[in-house]
């Protein structure tokens, strides 16, 4: 499914026969850990060495899925506004940082500690994984955005360290 992914400085073009984008996680260089696509390629999921997991909304080419798939689909909401940087009236003059898109949700993670991200069988769940040995179980709300919400935390190399 992903054709092409050219990591500079922070954005990232990504390249499906499905989606294709520009998405933006942040100002500075970052090392990519993980990157995962939903079931319906509606939603990319990126971890980074800064300790974050970015989940961001794709542009999906309605007529590469199926007309029918596309709208049966439980987590597509083709009538939320895709976040945008609010200085986005300067895109004429750097056009590629100010028409990116910016991730939806985000989750913050002990910085420079791997970890591996894969979207779970709920609607809106991330499922992440570090070489710790943690396992976190998150919810992100695809109209609002935001910080997600930690559902589940257990360590498997420690499992005295619980939620």
């Amino acid at each position: 499914m992903l054709k092409n992914i050219a990591s500079r400085r922070t954005d990232h073009m990504v390249g499906s026969p499905v989606a294709r984008g520009n998405v933006r996680r942040g100002a500075d260089r970052a090392e990519i850990y993980s990157l995962a696509f939903s079931h319906t390629a509606q939603w990319l999921a990126v971890s980074s060495d800064k300790g974050t997991v970015h989940v961001f909304n794709l542009k999906v080419d309605s007529g590469l899925l199926g007309h029918d798939r596309l709208h049966s689909t439980s987590d597509s909401n083709p009538a939320s506004p895709k976040p945008l940087s609010s200085l986005s009236i300067f895109k004429g003059v750097l056009p590629k940082y100010f028409s990116s898109e910016w991730s939806v949700a985000q989750f913050r993670l002990p910085e420079g500690l791997q970890h591996a991200v894969a979207f779970g069988h709920q609607k809106n769940t991330i499922v992440i994984l570090g070489l710790d040995g943690s396992f976190y179980r998150c919810q992100f709300d695809s109209a609002m955005g935001g910080e997600m919400t930690q559902l589940e935390y257990y360590n498997f190399l420690k499992p005295e360290e619980t939620f």
